[in-house]
């Protein structure tokens, strides 16, 4: 199981499509260490994921964590500007994911001045510190994006690049935006950089997460449903000890499973089971499935960008089954959702 550990509800940032802190959440755990190790250790495979709010705030919880709890992976999701207060706990953990949208005025534009400079100092100070895990630039996608150029840019510095689409929940834009903007800009920018993934699969794969994994899905059936696990093999742990499917819809009811006595499970039903993409796709997103907040329209045309992506992929399926060994992702729940 992956467990994420929201360790603050508190952010240092506004980003214009998140806003920051979790209203009505504690800012740190009000439940005991020895707790969450009891209920941890239960799970044998355990990945643990540290995540907020912005988790460094509250960087002494997040290395006591790592002291004591019997994971056999760690993960950070980070925006880069408190990384330097791990110090040598960076090596404890097996990936990184540092918040980052693409090229500096796009960065700085979604989330405030500096933070593209932030999150470079992150990745800096990662090399610096001769860090052997995974390092992720994890970018949110909306209307100032060229996915081409911002992924391409940001190849440049990360081995890695995975996206997710500002939809459904935006603070951006609504959908008939949403719809324009995919046809114009994202689908035709898909196809430019699946041309560039290909050219490079021979001989050094470019490290895009949602090229891989959906590949990988395409070639084995045995991956999460949905891809990133939410309510069947990935929770979220509040700083309150509550168990959550997801941890961005912290205030839905059919979201809240349990706690550390006992937690139940939660899956996506039709018309996603009944889709032929279905086993590829995964639903997409839990999320996304239960709160429709752009109506059956909008789940509609998400669905339609997401199944363009995957016919795009299929096309390059002969040539891709030759590399497979080099582009098989994720080794494990890094929490990369693959569908963007």
């Amino acid at each position: 199981m992956l467990w994420i550990v929201i360790t603050t509800s508190k952010c240092n940032l506004e980003c214009k499509y998140c806003g920051g802190s979790i209203p009505d959440m504690a800012e740190e755990p009000l439940y005991k260490m020895e707790e969450l190790r009891d209920f941890i250790s239960k799970d044998k495979d355990a990945i643990v994921a540290f995540y907020g709010g912005e988790p460094l705030l509250k960087d002494g919880v997040v290395k006591e964590m790592l002291d004591i709890l019997p994971a056999k992976k760690f993960v950070l999701q980070t925006n880069g500007f408190f990384i330097k207060r791990l110090e040598e706990y960076v090596h404890k953990f097996d990936t990184i994911l540092i918040s980052i949208d693409g090229r500096k005025e796009v960065t700085d534009f979604y989330r405030c001045h500096g933070c593209y400079d932030a999150a470079m100092r992150a990745l800096n100070f990662l090399k610096e510190k001769n860090f052997e895990g995974e390092i992720i630039a994890r970018m949110a996608v909306s209307y100032k994006t060229d996915i081409y150029k911002d992924v391409m840019h940001l190849l440049k510095f990360f081995p890695y690049v995975h996206w997710q689409l500002d939809v459904v929940w935006s603070n951006l834009w609504g959908l008939q935006e949403f719809k324009k903007w995919a046809e114009e800009s994202y689908m035709p920018g898909l196809k430019k950089l699946i041309n560039e993934w290909m050219d490079s699969i021979e001989d050094k794969p470019l490290g895009i997460v949602p090229f891989m994994g959906i590949m990988t899905r395409i070639f084995f059936n045995s991956m999460p449903i949905p891809p990133c696990g939410a309510g069947s093999s990935a929770f979220a742990i509040t700083p309150e000890g509550k168990i959550l499917a997801c941890p961005i819809a912290y205030e839905f009811e059919w979201n809240l499973l349990g706690d550390f006595k006992g937690y139940k499970k939660i899956s996506i039903g039709e018309p996603c089971v009944s889709c032929d993409y279905y086993k590829i796709c995964g639903g997409r997103c839990l999320f996304a499935y239960k709160e429709r907040l752009w109506g059956e329209e909008g789940f509609k045309e998400v669905c339609r960008v997401t199944k363009f992506l995957i016919d795009e992929l299929k096309k390059y399926e002969g040539k891709a089954r030759k590399f497979m060994d080099k582009i098989a992702y994720p080794p494990y729940n890094n929490t990369t959702e693959i569908i963007p």
